[in-house]
């Protein structure tokens, strides 16, 4: 779950604050998954290795049945829902898109 948006509209703005202040930039995930416009190379062909499903979601896209918690967050859905995979706090701690790949990896893993 992006913290951010939909839209193109949305997307160019997030883009032109990425650019012009990235340390004030809230969604850890996209600044890690995303350049000015296309999906990090790396990242896109990680999620093609698992054999999961993965959707990604922006704030106002949110499903009623996902648990409370701070964005950006990364939910699995097991047999009983979904639990949170990845947190904020987690992903923040991400600083290349190979250190978010590792973590995934690992948290899912785990699960």
């Amino acid at each position: 779950m992006y913290n951010a948006k939909s839209g193109i509209w949305n997307g160019l703005l997030d883009s032109l604050h990425k650019v012009s202040s990235p340390e004030t930039y809230s969604c850890e995930l996209c600044q890690l998954t995303y350049g000015l416009t296309y999906m990090n190379r790396k990242w896109k062909a990680f999620l093609l290795t698992l054999p999961y499903k993965i959707t990604f979601l922006h704030l106002d896209e949110l499903w009623s049945d996902l648990p409370k918690a701070e964005f950006p967050v990364a939910f699995f859905k097991g047999t009983e829902g979904y639990d949170i995979l990845i947190s904020k706090e987690e992903m923040r701690s991400c600083k290349e898109i190979q250190d978010l790949i590792v973590l995934m990896k690992y948290k899912l893993d785990e699960s």
